[in-house]
């Protein structure tokens, strides 16, 4: 599979009903022990480019989530 960019990401959670803190404490993006959502936006938005180990952990996020 392709990595996966921020347009796909975030239709994904839409489609999966993912909040953007469950993303980032599945992903361990964590400020002060909470879940850090601002990465997720950010990769959302094109601001941080999605590097093909997180790419591969969003695809086994997703391939394991029920709809």
């Amino acid at each position: 599979m392709a990595l996966i960019d921020g347009k796909q990401l975030a239709k994904l959670r839409s489609e999966y009903g993912t909040t953007q803190v469950e993303l980032a404490e599945y992903l361990g993006y964590m400020t002060k022990g909470k879940p850090n959502r601002s990465m997720i936006a950010r990769f959302e938005n094109g601001h941080a480019e999605i590097n093909p180990r997180i790419s591969k952990l969003l695809e086994n996020y997703f391939m394991n989530h029920n709809v």
